[in-house]
């Protein structure tokens, strides 16, 4: 995989996210067995790979990843970020115990979070729209953190045997 062609704002946004992002996540106390730890930690980079493969493709090129149209190191890198992303939106929704109506508000309050975290990365050029709006974000991410919730209670309900 290609370096960058230019080492610059994008590229250092992305390892400092990528550097709090994962502090934050591993500093939280152990709340899953390890391979329940490691699927949630997995379902934010498919969720975003499978969503970029569809929406940034050649055939509809809504956007482009980091500073060029071709597939580069940092291109990838990218889906490292959305890992620790997905493990603590799961991680506090079930420290929080949360419930009935407050399950509504919370997806709408991490989608808010999460859209305004995407514009941030558009600001630093991570993202570059070119038939893509910030608004559509927001539908993706409400899908997006619904499959993510219904995921847990999928593992939580059946988890027993995933433990390793």
């Amino acid at each position: 995989m290609p370096l960058p062609q230019k080492f610059d704002a994008n590229e250092w946004f992305l390892i400092v996210w990528i550097m709090i992002s994962y502090a934050v996540a591993l500093y939280l106390p152990k709340r899953f067995p390890s391979s329940l730890t490691l699927l949630y930690m997995l379902y934010g980079p498919i969720a975003a790979r499978i969503s970029d493969h569809v929406l940034s493709s050649p055939k509809h090129d809504l956007y482009t990843l980091m500073d060029t149209e071709k597939y580069e190191l940092f291109d990838a890198i990218t889906y490292f970020l959305y890992a620790p992303f997905s493990y603590i939106f799961i991680y506090l929704y079930d420290r929080w115990r949360i419930s009935g109506y407050w399950i509504l508000l919370y997806i709408l309050i991490c989608t808010t979070l999460g859209t305004m975290y995407e514009w941030l990365n558009t600001y630093f050029h991570v993202f570059t729209y070119t038939g893509w709006k910030l608004t559509y974000s927001f539908t993706v991410y409400l899908v997006v953190q619904c499959i993510a919730l219904l995921f847990f209670h999928l593992t939580k309900k059946h988890g027993a045997c995933l433990h390793l």
